[in-house]
């Protein structure tokens, strides 16, 4: 495996795999970036209606997520109206800040994972954060969802289509402190397609994942 940086955002291929690229550029080892749960998210935030059973992540019967101060998650406007699609945007979010969660505790097994992806997208995901753990890599910086849009495509199933702006995320290493800084690029801007289904316990779980970078403008 190379040095060079790859994206924890850049997620899943249609088929359900994940693609391994950087915040500027491409690589094959995990040098990117990515969104980490309970952090400050920015004044640009809408706020989740209260009404939502889904609103806070380390709820009853959800696994808690694990933080860190030097890195931090923008979810803009991330919110609707409309109750479903309010907790496809949560659970969205939530499965974003479970793969940065277990990035954080370097456990490719952390119950986050299993908690809010299923099938080939979970297989892939601690793929991915068994590479960071490998690599003895963290992540530093922030990162800004935004440009959010839920398609309800039947019953328990939808679709939640958004951009991130990486340009300001990055990986760290865990040992040195040290901040591996990728250049700026159109790459930097990444649109995500997911495709997700609530399961027998209410949660909309991500079973896949695509994403295209240079889709979205900051």
């Amino acid at each position: 495996m190379s040095r060079r940086p790859l994206t924890l955002a850049a997620a899943l291929l249609a088929s359900a795999s994940f693609v391994l690229t950087a915040c500027g550029g491409g690589g094959d080892s995990p040098k990117g970036s990515g969104g980490i749960p309970g952090a400050d998210q920015g004044k640009k935030q809408s706020a989740s209606p209260s009404a939502s059973p889904m609103a806070d992540p380390n709820a009853k019967d959800r696994p808690k997520l694990k933080t860190d101060a030097g890195f931090k998650a923008i979810f803009e406007a991330w919110s609707s109206k409309d109750r479903t699609k309010n907790e496809v945007l949560l659970d969205g979010k939530y499965q974003v800040l479970a793969v940065n969660s277990a990035i954080f505790k370097q456990d490719a097994k952390a119950p986050e994972l299993s908690f809010y992806n299923s099938g080939p997208a979970l297989e892939s995901a601690r793929d991915w954060v068994g590479k960071f753990k490998k690599e003895k890599q963290s992540l530093v910086g922030e990162i800004r969802y935004h440009k959010p849009r839920v398609e309800i495509l039947a019953k328990n199933y939808a679709s939640l289509i958004y951009c991130s702006d990486e340009s300001k995320g990055f990986s760290k290493e865990i040992d040195t402190g040290k901040k591996i800084v990728t250049p700026v690029s159109e790459k930097s801007y990444v649109k995500y397609v997911t495709g997700m289904q609530k399961n027998s316990s209410g949660v909309w779980v991500t079973n896949s994942l695509s994403s295209k970078r240079g889709e979205c403008k900051p």
